[in-house]
């Protein structure tokens, strides 16, 4: 992503009609990594405790998942979604996430936002 579409995406999530909701699903031999770069990213902002439940989901060492996947679940507001956001977007239909209509899994693009003040939550 450009740094322009990482401004464009920064900017279409913080508008006051925009609901986010930013989650973390890490291997277990990537937590150390992700819970330090967590801290950069966001000047020490705390991680949730429990990381079993939504938004920071550490998985069992056994788990058949690799590395760190960030998912930012939104409302989509038609008109003025970015097209390269609209295209990195998938509509939403996992159970309990329902308020939301599109997913995005990008770490840079994520990881962005982390930086520019966003958390998991």
């Amino acid at each position: 992503m450009t740094t322009e579409e990482l401004n464009q995406a920064y900017n279409y999530f913080t508008q006051p009609n925009i609901q986010t909701y930013i989650e973390a699903e890490v291997a277990h031999t990537s937590r150390n990594r992700f819970e330090r770069d967590y801290a950069e990213f966001t000047g020490n902002q705390p991680l949730p405790v429990d990381t079993n439940s939504k938004p920071y989901f550490v998985l069992a060492p056994n788990a058949n998942k690799w590395g760190i996947e960030l998912r930012i679940y939104f409302t989509e507001d038609e008109d003025n979604i970015p097209e390269f956001l609209d295209a990195l977007a998938t509509s939403n239909t996992r159970p309990g996430y329902e308020m939301y209509d599109k997913r995005i899994n990008n770490n840079e693009l994520i990881n962005y936002l982390l930086s520019r003040g966003f958390t998991l939550g």
